[in-house]
């Protein structure tokens, strides 16, 4: 899998810094009798053998991190269920978070041994209302509904098989977490197949949209890329399309994530869209090696103030230097005006950031509150806890 990065040179050290730790690995399964999965809710979760003794395989990983597991819970009366179950991840409201570290197990029921048994996710933020995508995802996958569990309270089981996790997100991938795809790839039937494709931001809420990027789109789509709009169309909509497509472009984030679904061989263009030189590029170079893909990383921000990836803060894209690069370097056609600085976009962003900067405070106040929420929360056991505490701290100090 070859990477192409055009940016500033704070990017490119940063790119290859990150990109060194990550590797591929190999899977295995471990199942245990009587097997307790503890579900504390805000006090952590866990799978515990038949002597309460923690089992390591289940741990939730993201870089170094994982959940924190609690120590102490109620061992007496613990409701039992007579099935053989597979544990696969937690319930997740956010579909990037919910598609890499909470289906990254998901690869032992390709196993003729573990097909028929029932899933457990563990429900651990409480939501009330489960995520449709997370059933349309697992129904895809071949699992009828009646075999997911959703556990809301500890549960103690005839046999849970717990899978070694099949991907971190910054440091790892492995075969297996592919193959996860391609069999959903296999259930889904085709529709219309389009050889690029582009996913655009400029459908979503104003908070999430990324301004300027109609003019970065409309290039494009002048270059033979079918532009969609994946909140636009269901689940099944998004694999079908994407899976027949050579090439898928857009924006930094979620969306790109969906070339899990694409075939081994193709190539993908992710747009930076924050100047910070942190930003999930290691991230979607991760996902790009699960699926053997090309990727082309672009610093597309033209912001004046500078964000990190994810942020409250409004983002800008435009056809700045490196931009137009690679246009020029990929023979892409472009006429000057689709080039020239979008007066509209920035006269939009400069109202954004000034809304942004009335209500979070000036940008020197605004480094003092990170710092204390970063610094503050080192202190805070478990990954769980450590991002419910910054939340709360962000709220309070309006971060």
């Amino acid at each position: 899998m070859a990477y192409t990065i055009i940016g500033d040179n704070d990017f490119k050290r940063y790119f290859i810094r990150a990109i060194r730790k990550q590797s591929k690995k190999d899977t295995y399964i471990k199942c245990f009798d009587n097997a307790v999965i503890v579900n504390e809710h805000k006090n952590g979760f866990g799978i515990f053998d038949n002597n309460f003794h923690f089992i390591q395989e289940s741990l939730q990983t993201r870089r170094n991190k994982s959940q924190f597991v609690p120590k102490h819970f109620n061992h007496d009366n613990i409701p039992y269920i007579d099935k053989d179950v597979v544990f696969v991840g937690n319930v997740n409201q956010y579909f990037g978070h919910f598609l890499l570290e909470h289906m990254n197990r998901l690869y032992a029921l390709l196993d003729n041994k573990y097909k028929n048994k029932s899933v457990v996710l563990i429900n651990d933020a409480g939501l009330e209302k489960v995520p449709g995508y997370i059933f349309s995802f697992l129904e895809l996958f071949g699992i009828k509904r009646e075999k997911i569990i959703i556990l809301n309270e500890t549960t103690r089981f005839k046999n849970v098989c717990v899978p070694f996790q099949g991907f971190n997100a910054r440091l790892y991938t492995t075969d297996a977490f592919g193959k996860v795809f391609d069999r959903i790839c296999k259930n889904v039937p085709d529709t219309d197949r389009y050889d690029k494709i582009y996913v655009s931001r400029t459908k979503l809420d104003k908070s999430h949209k990324t301004i300027g990027e109609e003019k970065i789109e409309k290039i494009f789509a002048i270059n033979g890329f079918k532009i969609i709009y994946p909140e636009k169309l269901s689940l099944e909509q998004q694999i079908s399309l994407i899976k027949n497509c050579r090439v898928l472009a857009g924006c930094a984030g979620t969306a790109l994530h969906l070339a899990l679904f694409m075939k081994k061989g193709g190539t993908v263009i992710s747009i930076k869209r924050n100047k910070r030189p942190a930003c999930n590029a290691m991230i979607q170079n991760n996902v790009n090696n699960t699926k053997e893909l090309d990727g082309i990383f672009i610093s597309g921000s033209v912001e004046t103030y500078k964000t990190f990836h994810s942020t409250d803060a409004p983002q800008i894209i435009g056809v700045n230097k490196y931009m137009q690069k690679f246009f020029d370097e990929y023979g892409y056609k472009y006429t000057k005006n689709d080039i020239d600085v979008d007066v509209k976009a920035m006269q939009q962003y400069k109202k954004a950031l000034a809304e942004y900067k009335q209500t979070h405070g000036n940008l020197f106040l605004r480094k003092i509150k990170r710092f204390v929420i970063k610094f503050s929360s080192i202190f805070i056991p478990g990954r769980e806890r450590r991002n419910k505490y910054r939340t709360y701290l962000k709220q309070k100090l309006h971060y």
